[in-house]
């Protein structure tokens, strides 16, 4: 991870979509993909455990959010406001 040792928000940014697959992550989610099978799909070259480990670290700053699968079912992740404020710095 890209540690800039800073608090401005540019630098904080920089040093999470800066990792190695994140734009790609946030790109899926803002094309509508929210359950792990599907955002990995979009990114069949990222192994799974790292993209587990992306949503995870998203979900940590806020960027995403968590949501259980109802009745059991899988989780979803969907983009908060400061994810969707990625949008025209993603696409």
């Amino acid at each position: 991870m890209i540690d800039y040792g800073q608090f401005c928000t540019v630098a904080r940014g920089a040093e999470v979509l800066g990792e190695l697959w994140t734009p790609l992550v946030v790109r899926e989610l803002l094309c509508g993909s929210h359950r792990f099978n599907d955002i990995h799909r979009g990114v069949p070259r990222m192994s799974a455990s790292l993209l587990a480990q992306r949503l995870r670290r998203l979900d940590e700053i806020g960027v995403v959010k968590r949501v259980a699968g109802a009745a059991g079912g899988p989780a979803e992740y969907h983009l908060t406001g400061a994810g969707e404020e990625l949008r025209p710095i993603v696409m």
